[in-house]
């Protein structure tokens, strides 16, 4: 079994470094906040109290953390795991960060003789408990197989992108493109049938079946209704991603209308103090606008 270190035990790596543990693979742990990792050291993980130190007790390791500059520290910074490296050492970062910062990382890893994979997920908290994550990967093709089957624990489907490092972190930018989209949608329309007087259940209901069908309505439709912004993907990480989806198009020459008007409705919504809340709450700025709220309690 190959040694895997894991970096970031949030609300996605927990459960994916669990999964990975209970497979069988000795995991070697670090997080910020050793508290948040008790029950994996309990169940067999070490701890390790840096990434360098991660990296020099590893085969493989796995970051996952908020951002860029977040997984620039952990890769490249003092104590980070390039640091610790020995040469043949495969990273695998599966955050959502920027094209750009992926194949800068992956440059200064080849320097230092490590194969780098970018392996962004998508899925929500639940569905990475689950072991059903999608995951998309940017790198080379033999540090792809190598590591396909640490993949297939943790996810459901996993496309390869191509050969080139960011080509995932690309694919993900362009997946939250669609569900920052969708997401704006659905809040468009609970908060519409709202202030005409239609149940907003009842447009969950009806878009259950036909061509308005989406994961969006499914997943937040009724999580809008109870007024359920935990967060599962934040405001501000949908803000960030969609900040630079809009970057890429605009360097592409590609217009992206609707993922500006959405992004728009992000930014008000941070403003509004509810960044770290599910990205779904920006129904309650357009709740705000229409002088109206949300609720399962209007009948037709």
């Amino acid at each position: 079994m190959q040694r895997i270190g894991f970096i970031g035990i949030g609300l996605m790596g927990h459960h994916m470094a669990r999964h990975l543990l209970d497979a069988g693979h000795p995991l070697t742990i670090w997080n910020r906040s050793e508290e948040k990792a008790q029950d994996l050291l309990v169940s067999g993980a070490g701890w390790a109290d840096s990434p360098k130190m991660v990296a020099r007790s590893s085969d493989i390791v796995i970051t996952m953390v908020t951002d860029s500059i977040a997984s620039e520290q952990v890769a490249c910074g003092s104590d980070g795991v390039l640091e610790g490296a020995r040469e043949g050492l495969i990273l695998i970062d599966m955050g959502s960060i920027a094209p750009e910062m992926s194949r800068s990382i992956a440059a200064r890893a080849r320097e230092k003789g490590v194969w780098m994979l970018d392996a962004p997920v998508t899925g929500a908290p639940k569905v990475a408990k689950a072991g059903k994550l999608g995951i998309m990967v940017g790198g080379p093709m033999k540090t792809f197989e190598i590591c396909l089957p640490i993949f297939e624990v943790m996810a459901a489907k996993i496309v390869y992108v191509g050969d080139q490092n960011g080509m995932g972190t690309t694919l993900k930018l362009i997946n939250n493109l669609i569900l920052g989209v969708a997401i704006e949608a659905v809040s468009e329309a609970m908060v519409l049938s709202a202030k005409v007087g239609i149940d907003p259940q009842k447009v969950i209901d009806i878009t259950s079946v036909g061509g308005a069908r989406t994961g969006a309505m499914e997943t937040r439709g009724p999580r809008m209704i109870r007024r359920d912004f935990a967060p599962g993907f934040s405001t501000d990480n949908m803000y960030k991603d969609l900040s630079s989806a809009i970057k890429l198009a605009d360097e592409s020459g590609v217009s992206l209308p609707a993922t500006s008007a959405s992004w728009d409705i992000l930014r008000a919504a941070k403003s509004r103090g509810h960044g770290a809340l599910d990205s779904c709450c920006v129904m309650t700025v357009l709740e705000y606008l229409a002088q109206t709220e949300v609720n399962a309690t209007k009948e037709n």
